[in-house]
């Protein structure tokens, strides 16, 4: 599971230093922090999560077959990838078929949690 927290720097530093100093185990696989919720709306737009859904459930082999899936062109997809790569909620494998090389889009969990500091 990939948990994405919305809240404040400041914050982030004072939990984190708390876990630390009272060793607190993190529970989630991966915890994404994302400043403001305006960020992670530009984040997750419907074609994003529309991606994210699909190499999860199509395992394409490459960026370039999962522009096919999605009826887009490729450099949507690449851009896309990147910035979700960039997020840290999308791997992008390098690997070789013959003599090509491709990037396989992987997912980093198998859901999304959402959690908003108020």
């Amino acid at each position: 599971m990939v948990k994405i927290v919305i809240k404040g720097w400041d914050d982030i530093y004072k939990e984190t230093v708390h876990a630390i100093k009272h060793r607190i185990p993190q529970k989630e696989d991966k915890i994404i922090y994302i400043e403001s919720l305006d960020d992670a709306r530009k984040l997750f737009t419907p074609e994003r999560i529309k991606f994210l859904s699909t190499v999860r459930e199509e395992n394409p082999e490459s960026l370039y077959a999962l522009a096919k899936l999605l009826k887009k062109d490729f450099k949507t997809i690449s851009t896309d990838a990147r910035m979700l790569s960039d997020a840290g909620i999308l791997q992008l494998v390098n690997h070789k078929v013959g003599k090509r090389n491709k990037v396989r889009p992987v997912f980093m969990g198998n859901e999304i949690n959402l959690a908003i500091s108020v």
